[in-house]
């Protein structure tokens, strides 16, 4: 079983979802944490992570990176 990593943090919910969609269009499998606290997002307390498996880090990172996604 692959462990899964973080390869983006913060705050922006439909960043978020662009850099999911974007490794997805490159054949890389990855989902969105939402540990953002639904009732007081105005604090912007928590976070939202974009995650992948281990052995797509490298690849995920490199695209993030090369789509200025950060």
């Amino acid at each position: 079983m692959s462990e899964w990593v973080i390869v983006h943090s913060g705050n922006n919910p439909n960043l978020s979802e662009i850099i999911k969609s974007v490794l997805e269009d490159n054949a890389i499998e990855a989902v969105v944490i939402n540990k953002m606290d639904s009732m007081h997002k105005h604090l912007m307390n928590g976070s939202i992570e974009v995650m992948v498996r281990a052995e797509d880090v490298i690849n995920a990172k490199y695209i993030i990176s090369k789509n200025e996604l950060t």
